[in-house]
């Protein structure tokens, strides 16, 4: 409820500070005073549309605040946990200005905030229902509400809520594999690929090394085989070859030793020569039979070779890592294969949360429409009670067709809300003989707030946390029993509520736990509009004017007294 309301410079009111109560506060004052002003304040506070044609002339802005108690508003307080927005106790303050530039300023508790905060917060506790705001009522799934209320459905709407809540979830799990799937396939395709690929050339650890060796070798070849021969050709094949000539050098030395003793030396160093050019012989023998060379083997070393770089890089790897990588990708395709297999997983998931979601749907919808009878039945007796003799209030229940719905029924498909399979609206006539129409196209506003409280009146304890009600003359066109039937609904909804209420009507101004009057003056050459809370003999005399216009005469004095007394036994 709200405690304590400020506004400056909207409108009329140039600076308004109320301090209000529980129960039902009715507000009162001549027509264009500017009653209805203070409930357009209240409407844009709670996020509803904001006019700068409301800033009063001459100002860049106006100004609202509110102070709100949370005491038993436990959405209210869960709201703005949920928000981050802080509040000491159970109390909070919401503020909100416009600038003339269309710009709002919008403050819950000390953080600033947006409209849609402010609408949202409202949702949790008022209903405002005033000429310029589209009202609570004319929401299909507020609607759609009142008659789950009254059919204690709530319990399995919230079952509904969540078997739909996992649909969704498989059904989006699903969604977001079969559209990777494409992608999904394409690398399958690649990997498969690369695996035959690598697998096919299959490189062996060193075997680039040993090829290129091999290679070197085979280039070679041919040169190698030339100088081979060349050398044991001069060392021993030809006539006058080296070794065939040493021995007779060996012995010249030894000739020598014999006439100069002292160069024995030597000839031990020309033998030496000998016998290495022996073994030298010999090595060169061997390289030259060992020496293969063969132009086939080369083009297939190169070959190889060529395979090896192309494969090096294609995948900008080592001929080492390449296994590693191969393995890898196999581990990639095992694990693509998984995920294939994971498909099904998700399509049986989706599909039992769906037949589960069906069965609760139907018999959701199946509950609904054997409430509606009783219903509307019920709504029917408190209308007559509040002035509405002739109208009548019809439930429209209906399944939404959509080729893409989920659940199938018959030939045709229907699309799943929160809510479930059903679409509700309330069909509304104001006099016999009329068709229903939609309640939105054809209720006038104090039409509306009595279906409103007519409603309120049938749900009794099942209805919604106690509220705030706004109500802007709900009791227009209504006198005798009517009204005094109005003042005794209004005074018992006020027993769990803070209703806030707009009349032109004397038996429910009485019916009243606070009365405020709102009136204007002229200041200045401006018009100015004030707000004040009523004493007793206040009351009284604006009861009076009320029952007998400006000229109160002791009779109409008496007779508000009485009223009011008879009010408040």
């Amino acid at each position: 409820m709200i405690t304590h309301l400020k506004i400056k410079d909207f409108a009329l009111f140039e600076s308004l500070e109320l301090s209000l109560s529980d129960g039902l506060t009715v507000f009162t004052g001549e027509s264009g005073a500017g009653k209805s002003l203070i409930f357009d304040a209240l409407a844009s506070l709670f996020g509803g549309r904001c006019s700068t044609s409301n800033i009063r002339q001459g100002k860049d802005r106006y100004s609202l605040q509110a102070v709100l108690s949370l005491a038993g508003q436990n959405l209210a307080k869960d709201y703005l946990m949920e928000q981050g927005f802080r509040y000491i106790g159970d109390e909070i303050v919401i503020t909100k200005e416009l600038m003339k530039d269309g710009k709002a300023r919008v403050k819950i508790g000390e953080s600033l905030a947006s409209t849609t905060h402010l609408r949202e917060l409202g949702k949790t506790m008022a209903e405002i229902h005033c000429q310029n705001e589209q009202l609570f009522l004319l929401e299909k799934s507020n609607q759609l509400e009142f008659l789950d209320r009254f059919g204690n459905l709530e319990s399995l709407k919230f079952k509904f809520k969540s078997a739909l809540q996992q649909y969704r979830h498989w059904k989006q799990k699903l969604s977001d594999f079969e559209e990777t799937r494409k992608t999904m396939l394409k690398r399958k395709e690649i990997l498969e690929y690369e695996v035959e690929e690598i697998e096919a050339i299959s490189p062996k650890e060193g075997e680039e090394e040993s090829l290129s060796s091999e290679e070197s070798l085979l280039a070679n070849g041919e040169k190698l085989a030339e100088n081979y021969r060349l050398v044991l050709e001069e060392l021993s094949e030809k006539e006058n070859s080296i070794l065939k000539v040493f021995p007779s050098l060996i012995h010249a030395i030894q000739k020598v030793t014999i006439l100069i003793p002292e160069k024995r030396d030597m000839l031990e160093e020309w033998e030496d020569v000998y016998d290495r050019l022996k073994s030298l012989k010999s090595v060169i023998r061997e390289e030259e039979e060992e020496l293969f060379f063969s132009p086939e083997r080369l083009d297939m070393v190169q070959a190889r070779l060529q395979e090896l770089k192309k494969l090096k890089k294609k995948y900008n790897v080592s001929i080492g890592e390449i296994n590693q990588l191969l393995e890898e990708k196999k581990s990639e395709l095992e694990r693509w294969k998984e995920q294939a297999g994971d498909e099904d997983f998700l399509r049986i998931k989706k599909d039992q949360c769906l037949a589960e979601l069906k069965d609760l749907g139907f018999q959701l919808s199946k509950l609904r429409r054997n409430a509606i009878s009783q219903f509307e039945e019920e709504v029917q007796k408190e209308m007559v009670d509040l002035g509405l003799e002739g109208g009548k209030l019809q439930v429209v229940l209906r399944w939404e067709e959509n080729p893409e719905g989920e659940v199938e029924e018959g030939s045709k498909s229907y699309f799943l809300s929160e809510s479930g399979l059903d679409q509700i609206e309330f069909y509304f006539s104001a006099n016999p003989g009329e068709k229903p129409r939609p309640l939105r196209k054809v209720a006038s506003g104090g039409e509306l707030s009595r279906v409103m409280l007519a409603l309120r009146s049938v749900l009794g304890k099942q209805a919604p946390s106690p509220q705030m009600l706004v109500l802007d003359e709900v009791d227009t066109g209504l006198g005798g029993e009517a009204a005094e039937a109005m003042a005794t609904k209004l005074k018992k909804l006020a027993r769990n509520s803070q209703i806030l209420l707009i009349t032109h009507t004397q038996q429910v101004a009485a019916a009243g736990d606070h009365q405020i009057k709102i009136e204007k003056r002229q200041e200045g050459g401006r018009t100015v509009s004030e707000a004040s809370l009523l004493d007793f003999e206040e009351r009284k005399r604006e009861l009076a004017r009320m029952i007998g216009g400006k000229q109160v005469t002791t009779a109409v004095l008496k007779a508000a007294t009485d009223l009011l007394m008879k009010k408040a036994g």
